[in-house]
């Protein structure tokens, strides 16, 4: 009997087989959008410990439980939010297991470094959620912007931020293929921890996004883009700096009080609660894995509260 050569996708790709450190794997086993964040402390974890060469080159193996207790210490003096040192610690763990998977520290010391314990408290609430009358003013703002291309991408990038409630990095990366313009949904192919998920739009979005598709061409290409002074659209995508340059600007057209990128998310979900919409639900369309994280979103004000609590009715039912 002949013998068939089997073809696959591997057997037609070349592949670099260089072997990588117990940083760089670790990293890429996280989501892009929270490569940076992680990135950054991870440099500063190393700092802390002497080193001051690249962050690539410092030995990981090298780690201890006395190295990173006393990280987490330096941390908790210094004034870091409670989520910041435990997304730290998390880290230094996640690095330390992958060095024990590479055979570089023995189970002895991994066991240590994972016996560094969280820090418990609460997480500081941060940010601000927008009102309905700022963001009337937001979109009067974009009908401000005289060149038609940009208008059409601000007012869209503002609804999807608003009315989806995207992260940052996660607007950057759409791509029009992402957007599903006849059933109104938007498709997150790769949120934060690599969970696909999808939210169907209001039809407001949904006609700004309609708008601005028509500038832009294959699927394949960023949805969000760069836009040069002559008004064209070139196929360079939107940058998280380039998003936030974007709104800076749009604040200070429309009057509004300077908030971030992020605030947009926390008005979405804020929204949400505030019509009644269970916290199950919402932690699903925000793209959380635990509710806990929802709830650092709730930017319910007090009169909110008030509302609540006193709308309690102690009038006793008929049977």
């Amino acid at each position: 009997m002949a013998n068939h050569a089997v073809k696959t996708k591997l057997s037609t790709s070349k592949f670099k087989t260089e072997i990588k450190s117990a940083y760089s794997i670790y990293l890429d086993s996280l989501a892009p959008t929270g490569r940076k964040s992680m990135k950054t402390l991870l440099q500063q974890c190393a700092s802390i410990l002497g080193h001051e060469k690249p962050i690539e080159r410092f030995d990981w193996s090298t780690l201890t439980f006395e190295k990173v207790q006393l990280i987490r210490s330096i941390f908790t003096e210094a004034g870091y939010a409670v989520s910041s040192i435990n997304l730290t610690l998390a880290g230094l763990k996640g690095v330390a297991k992958t060095a024990f998977n590479l055979g570089q520290i023995n189970a002895d010391t991994l066991l240590r470094i994972n016996s560094v314990k969280t820090l418990k408290g609460n997480a500081t609430r941060t940010g601000r959620r927008l009102s309905n009358t700022e963001i009337t003013k937001l979109l009067e703002g974009c009908n401000k912007i005289t060149c038609p291309t940009a208008r059409s991408r601000d007012r869209a990038i503002l609804l999807v931020g608003i009315g989806a409630g995207l992260r940052c990095s996660e607007i950057c990366s759409l791509d029009v293929g992402d957007i599903d313009i006849k059933n109104g949904v938007l498709t997150v192919m790769e949120g934060k921890g690599r969970k696909h998920r999808q939210i169907f739009l209001a039809a407001e979005v949904i006609a700004a996004l309609k708008e601005w598709k028509q500038y832009r061409h294959s699927s394949s290409s960023a949805l969000f883009c760069k836009i040069i002074k002559s008004g064209k659209v070139i196929d360079n995508r939107l940058s998280p700096s380039g998003l936030d340059y974007m709104l800076t600007s749009l604040q200070a057209l429309s009057g509004v009080e300077k908030f971030t990128p992020h605030d947009l998310r926390r008005t979405f979900i804020t929204q949400l609660l505030e019509k009644g919409v269970d916290l199950n639900t919402v932690r699903q369309l925000a793209g959380h894995s635990d509710v806990s994280t929802t709830t650092r979103y709730d930017k319910r004000d007090m009169a909110w509260q008030k509302e609540a609590s006193q709308g309690i009715s102690f009038s006793r039912t008929s049977l």
